[in-house]
């Protein structure tokens, strides 16, 4: 930006002309001049500090990710190359692409040894192009759109108050740019998140997709930690006290297309709570988020088994409403400072420093080698790489993990039927424990087309997990096949009875512990059929009663050692010397057939059983 007011003060106007000549050349010449490549070889790992492993790709690609912004034409601002969002969505009206502001702000604005963007003018140039088209973007009510010209929707607006938020931040404090420019990017900030807490409409769709509105918790907290404003207080407290009994249902997720959903909920939501509890730590709202978490954390501790190894976790994924995620090796959150049950699913300090040596010891034996910038995928450059690295860090100590797992319910007691049930649907999320296993059984109105019910989860605390019903399938979900075997009876929705002990438990919202003893769970299976489920101490058997031909299919998880054996009435698998026995029946016939499907790096195979009006079968451990 080019000041004449100070220079004319004391020097002739011809001087006053050539100095602000220069600048204009200069800037024009930053503004041509591409951004230039990094030299990996002139540097080394030892160079990078154990938080920045990840940043020898990230400088390596930085160059040609900030010269794809363009320079001139009616777009201009615009980053063409699709990094960030998958290229047919890379449109110059997606204000998603446009959150890598906050890669090129976090190059400008970050000093460190091995950081040549550091106040660099090429870099300027561009990220003041981006921040101008960003903001010519924008709708005069503050919205900005996602997916078509003009359509202004809750997630472009709400994630681009999260990231502008830290975009200001580190401007805040960086080299400057262009004061003009930036109070309009203040200002369209502060439209965008005052459209986001006060439009009813994207309030209304963030009760079904809380992971898109609550991003505005962190863009409103970073927002007024630089501008002290008093209306946007106000209405943020209205919306985190709505948002409380809106957001997460009783069973413990956050809604996600009304219900749980492992992805988006691990994922974009926890991004959140990190970004709101950075900026809310030690405060009342930051107690907010904590209770928040705490509540998630509860719900996870039964969806969750761990391996017996501890090297990951496995999920009960067939409830889930839109993405595919069927296990997890770690969810770290630096909320579990404050919730002693998100540990359990934490990388230790112990653990962290095994992966900082072996990363290091790869960095140092491909050197300067990197990997690749996979161009068209979503994920080959993500703003979220630039979002934390300010943010508090926070790992449990190995005991403190250990203590933590010790207490999830299914480790700390060998006995238990425990039921979660939603306000907003009539969904009720059963789990059995008994000695020798620990099941997931999802009953009630099925309200997605992806969502399998029925058993969705079967594991054993020295075999791991057996069984995983498989979301989006007809052929790796577990349960009953239409009479034509085309469709699944658990791919629609199962209103269910419970009895314990032969007495009737009525469903409750809310979480609950039932009474102690053998739970039985039935349903119908169209106008004809039944089906039971009973959980005992012996294992649990299955009855299947339908006029005509049953076809049952049982998914299993096997890893490439698993070697299944089917004879006439069983199939017997073991696996760290115990014995998983699936028996039938001489009456049923049985085949295993493998399938496309994998979880966790185990195949998806199925057992599929057939017989004729009726058929019983029984899944129980032992030890060898």
């Amino acid at each position: 930006m080019i000041h004449t007011g100070y220079l004319g003060a004391f020097y002739p106007l011809a001087v006053v002309f050539a100095c602000g000549l220069a600048i204009l050349t200069a800037c024009c010449s930053a503004q041509q001049a591409p951004v230039p490549q990094t030299d990996l070889s002139k540097l080394k790992p030892s160079d990078f500090a154990d938080d920045d492993l990840d940043m020898p790709y990230l400088l390596h690609h930085f160059a040609r990710v900030a010269n794809s912004v363009l320079m001139d034409g009616p777009n201009r601002g615009f980053l063409s190359l699709p990094v960030w969002r998958n290229a047919k969505d890379n449109k110059p009206y997606n204000a998603r692409v446009m959150e890598s502001h906050l890669t090129l702000a976090w190059f400008y604005c970050t000093r460190k040894p091995w950081n040549p963007y550091y106040a660099s003018p090429e870099v300027r140039a561009r990220l003041e192009a981006m921040l101008d088209f960003w903001c010519r973007m924008q709708n005069t009510d503050g919205q900005f759109s996602e997916y078509r010209d003009l359509g202004w929707n809750l997630p472009a607006t709400a994630f681009a108050t999260k990231f502008m938020g830290e975009t200001l931040q580190l401007l805040h404090s960086g080299p400057p740019i262009d004061k003009a420019l930036l109070d309009r990017v203040v200002a369209a900030d502060r439209k965008a998140i005052l459209v986001t807490l006060t439009n009813p409409t994207l309030y209304k769709h963030g009760c079904s997709y809380s992971n898109q509105f609550t991003n505005v918790w962190g863009g409103a907290f970073a927002y007024l930690k630089l501008f002290p404003d008093a209306e946007i207080d106000k209405l943020l407290d209205a919306r985190l006290k709505d948002a409380a009994k809106d957001f997460q249902s009783p069973a413990g997720y956050p809604y996600e297309a009304d219900g749980p959903d492992w992805g988006y909920n691990m994922g974009t939501h926890h991004s959140n709570l990190y970004v709101a509890w950075n900026y809310t730590r030690g405060t009342e709202r930051g107690e907010r988020f904590l209770d928040e978490e705490a509540r998630w954390a509860d719900w996870l501790s039964y969806n969750a088994v761990r391996e017996p190894d501890g090297s990951r976790f496995f999920l009960n994924r067939a409830v889930e409403t839109r993405g595919r995620k069927g296990d997890f090796v770690r969810m770290n959150t630096p909320l579990a400072e404050g919730v002693e049950r998100s540990r359990a699913f934490m990388t230790s300090q112990g653990e962290r420093a095994t992966e900082i040596a072996r990363t290091r010891q790869q960095l140092a034996a491909d050197w300067p080698k990197v990997a690749d910038l996979p161009v068209g995928s979503a994920g080959a450059y993500t703003p979220y790489e630039f979002l934390y690295r300010s943010m508090i860090q926070w790992y449990p100590t190995d005991e403190q993990q250990a203590q933590a797992l010790a207490k999830v319910p299914y480790l700390a007691r060998d006995r238990f039927n425990h039921q979660r049930v939603d306000s907003r649907y009539a969904v009720q999320y059963t789990f059995v424990r008994h000695p020798g296993y620990y099941a997931a059984v999802n009953t009630g109105r099925l309200f997605r087309e992806q969502q399998r019910y029925g058993l969705g989860l079967l594991w054993n605390q020295r075999t791991g997990t057996l069984l995983q019903s498989q979301t989006l399938t007809n052929d790796a979900a577990w349960g009953t096949l239409t009479p034509d075997g085309k469709k699944l009876c658990e791919a629609s929705s199962i209103p269910s009875t419970f009895t314990v002990g032969g007495s009737p438990v009525i469903p409750e919202v809310g979480n609950r512990d039932l009474p102690e003893g053998d739970l039985t769970v039935g349903y119908l299976l169209g106008k004809e059929g039944q089906k039971s489920l009973s959980f005992t101490d012996a294992g649990i058997v299955v009855t299947v009663r339908r006029p005509g031909a049953i076809l049952e299919q049982i998914p299993l998880l096997l890893a490439d050692t698993d070697k299944p054996t089917l004879t006439a009435d069983t199939m017997t698998l073991v696996r760290n010397n115990t014995a998983f026995t699936l028996s039938f029946g001489p009456a049923v016939k049985a085949e295993l057939k493998a399938t496309k499907y994998a979880s966790g790096g185990r195949k998806v195979t199925v057992l599929c059983l057939t017989a004729t009006d009726m058929m019983t079968y029984r899944m129980a451990f032992a030890d060898q």
